[in-house]
């Protein structure tokens, strides 16, 4: 009797445990779904996310470092470089595929 009721509390406690292990793997793999957080800025120059794309609405190529994006406007949006196969922060629209921004393309 005793024998048995161990063996059923050893099989509960892993079927719980195997459950738990589904459960947070199952949010790991929704957590590197979700999109990028709110990220933007409008204050200092921003990397281009490639040499030659343009800069989104607002924003403009650095004098003397086409490689970078400056805030052309005294309200220029929010923006940041989107990677490849990310989706924009709720309140961002995609730019050039390349960039999320505040104000639509």
């Amino acid at each position: 009797m005793k024998k048995a009721h161990n063996r059923r509390k050893l099989l509960v406690g892993a079927g719980l445990s195997l459950a738990n292990l589904a459960l947070i793997g199952g949010m790991a793999i929704a957590a590197m779904n979700m999109p990028a957080q709110a990220q933007g800025q409008n204050q200092a120059a921003v990397k281009k996310p490639s040499g030659g794309v343009a800069c989104p609405s607002g924003w403009r190529s650095v004098d003397g470092n086409t490689s970078m994006c400056e805030p052309h406007e005294s309200k220029a949006p929010l923006i940041y470089a989107k990677k490849d196969k990310e989706t924009c922060a709720e309140g961002y629209y995609e730019v050039y595929r390349l960039w999320c921004s505040t104000r639509r393309p």
